[in-house]
């Protein structure tokens, strides 16, 4: 049970964090596609998205699994450094769990309305809103980062 318990939380972890790291640097860097035409990478973000929400809930249902398993409960005392360090990792991915629902539900909204069939209505407007979903996608890879980072030092 363990085993498994760890597989999933790894397979959870490097689909998640991979697509979220991958997904920051190519969106950044979307004016450099070839033909020009930016928004084809911010489409297959939007495409990405029931893959990266089930991936996230995985990672989410594991890590508390075994958290539960590893400490008897769910509670977050501080007194060493490696219970800080955890409970700094769990808070920062309690930000980044809220950052994700704010980057999928408001800031990629206005990508959604300004593409409308396939045509950008507001190419300026549209190219404002993906440089707002771009940045977000990077904070939230840069939580990711730190939460492991936490984790890996405790």
């Amino acid at each position: 049970m363990e085993a498994a318990l760890g597989i999933a939380f790894w397979l959870a972890s490097t689909v998640y964090g991979g697509a979220l790291v991958g997904f920051a640097i190519l969106l950044n860097a979307r004016k450099l596609v070839v033909d020009g035409g930016a928004e084809h990478v911010v489409r297959v973000w939007r495409a990405w998205g029931p893959g990266q929400g089930l991936s996230l809930g995985l990672l989410i249902l594991t890590g508390a699994v075994g958290y539960y398993l590893e400490t008897g409960g769910f509670s977050w005392p501080t007194d060493t450094l490696e219970q800080q360090l955890t409970a700094g990792a769990h808070a920062t991915f309690l930000v980044l769990w809220a950052s994700s629902f704010h980057a999928e539900i408001w800031t990629l909204e206005p990508c959604r309305k300004l593409d409308q069939g396939g045509v950008i209505s507001d190419r300026a407007a549209y190219e404002a809103t993906a440089s707002k979903v771009a940045k977000q996608v990077a904070f939230n890879a840069l939580l990711f980062c730190i939460v492991g980072a936490l984790l890996v030092a405790r």
